[in-house]
This record gives structure tokens, sequence and C-alpha cells, in this order.
């Protein structure tokens, strides 16, 4: 009996348990009615009722035919790099053999002489090497403008009683220069200008003097230069012909 009575409270717990459940007094809503559950899900404020026009609008927008993809653009291709222009090779240029020949020991007449008739050959060209070997010293007074202005110079120089000296004349070397002596040395010629000063003349000048000569140096083609320097070596008395480096 005991038992009998416990099963048959239990029993009646279980179903006040699940009447209070379903009636929603233990604060759940998942026993409501349906109705009530699709009210709280459709939202009713955002229903909108459609007329006939805005229906036949909504089927006409669904038949259009979807507009095609928009054409796919593809970039040309690049051009392709010029190629290089072509190289041109010139075709070798044969050299042509060059010679030098050298006339040395000439006098200033010869070399000027030759040196005239070298520079008319265009295929050749040509060097002057002077080289003077000093021989003797000469005291004089420089040149002057007119031969009255020398003359009057000397007799000046008389007057302070130097009486050693000339005018060289208009068709000498050094024209209208006085000159007051040459030398060997040039401690004597020194010694002179200084015993002329001491006169109190003054403008007294040095001048080495000496024997000039002339290495000419003569380069160009070979062939031209062979043609013409035989004829050359006929006229040049006294000079040595050499080989020199092209």
């Amino acid at each position: 009996m005991p038992i009998l009575r416990f099963l048959i409270i239990l029993l009646v717990l279980l179903n006040v348990i699940a009447l209070a459940a379903w009636q929603g007094w233990l604060g759940q809503d998942g026993t409501r009615s349906e109705p009530e559950r699709i009210t709280n899900q459709l939202k009713p404020d955002r229903i909108q009722v459609l007329d006939d026009a805005a229906i036949a609008a909504l089927q006409a927008e669904a038949r259009k035919p979807e507009p095609p993809p928009a054409p796919v653009v593809v970039p040309p291709p690049e051009p392709a790099p010029a190629p290089p222009p072509p190289v041109v090779v010139a075709p070798p240029v044969a050299s042509v053999p060059q010679a030098c020949v050298a006339f040395d020991g000439l006098d200033d007449d010869a070399a000027d002489a030759l040196l005239q008739q070298v520079r008319r050959v265009a295929e050749l060209s040509v060097r002057d090497q002077p080289t003077t070997e000093i021989t003797s010293w000469w005291v004089h007074i420089p040149a002057h403008p007119t031969k009255a202005a020398a003359e009057r110079r000397a007799a000046e120089i008389r007057a302070k009683g130097w009486t050693d000296l000339f005018v060289v004349g208009e068709n000498g070397s050094r024209p209208l220069t006085i000159s007051l002596g040459l030398f060997k040395t040039a401690a004597a010629a020194r010694e002179q200008q200084r015993r002329i000063e001491a006169k109190g003349v003054r403008g007294v000048a040095i001048e080495e003097r000496g024997d000039t000569t002339h290495r000419v140096e003569i380069r160009g083609a070979a062939e031209a230069l062979a043609q013409r320097v035989s004829d050359w070596s006929g006229v040049l008395s006294g000079a040595t012909r050499l080989d020199c480096q092209p």
C-alpha cells in the first residue's frame, strides 16, 4: 500500500508539471499555439499587398532576358622590338707604305729652298730642325728706324770718347745697327760692354752668333717620296742624306 500511494502521488505531480509547461506557467513559449508563433515570425508591418498592375510589372520584369555579359577586351599584343640595323663593315683600306728621308748639314739658303719645294707637294710633310753652333759674341746697339737716326747716335757715342764703332749699311745682314766689336768669348764681350757703358753709353747689347745648320725631315708615301728625293739630292751640295722614322 505505501508504494502504490507513492506512485499515485508521483503521477499527479508529473501531470501538474506537464500542464504548467503547456500553459507557459514555467516561462517558456514553446507550447503556444501555432497562430501565435506565425504572428511573431511574419512581422505584419512589413507585409505589402500588391495590386494587379504591380503584379504584372513584376512578371514582365521577370520575363526580361538577362543582359549579355560585357565583352572581354583583350589588349593587342605588344609589337616585337625592331631588329637592330645591320652593321655595315667598310672594306679594309689598303695601307700605303710610308717613308722618311732627312737632309742634314744644310745652310740657311739651302734649307729655305728645300722647304719651299717640299711644301708644294701635298702628299708630303716636312719639318725643319735648325741647330746653331755659337762661334762669337757681338757687342752692338740695336737697329735704328732710319739711317739718319743711326748716324746721329753714332756721333753721340764718338763724342763721349768711344770711336771704335761703325754703322751697318742698309744692305747688310743687320741694317742700321751700330757695331761695337765681335769677340771669341763671352767674357771678352762682357768686358767690352762694361768699358763702353763706363763712357756713359746706354743700350749696349750682346748677341751670340754662330753657324746655323739645318736638318730637314721629309715624310710621306714611299712612292711619292722616292720620285723626288733623287732630284733634290742632286742640288743640295754638302748635305748628308739620312733615313729617319716615318
